[in-house]
């Protein structure tokens, strides 16, 4: 799916500020969060949508608005598969 990035792996300490949900991806408008939220929902995860905070949005990519949020439990699960989803076949 185009338009979807993977949130990438974050060191432990720098903290988010969503309480119990972590970020599994990043995407650029809102009916590309509901898509993600869509799949996440089939797998049987519940998800949320936050916009990005400026320090996740970068000069380089602007583009990403949302955040598509997890709670922790479902976190590696949920990024695998949007993983998954989102890359190019043959993609390592």
């Amino acid at each position: 799916m185009a338009g979807v990035r993977a949130w990438p792996r974050r060191r432990r300490s720098q903290p988010l500020p969503y309480g119990l949900l972590l970020p599994v991806a990043r995407v650029a408008t809102p009916a590309a969060a509901r898509e993600v939220r869509e799949f996440l929902d089939v797998v049987g995860i519940r998800s949320t949508t936050a916009p990005c905070l400026d320090g996740q949005r970068t000069a380089a990519r602007p583009q990403w608005r949302f955040l598509v949020l997890v709670f922790a439990k479902d976190v590696t699960r949920a990024r695998r598969l949007v993983d998954q989803w989102t890359l190019p076949a043959g993609t390592p």
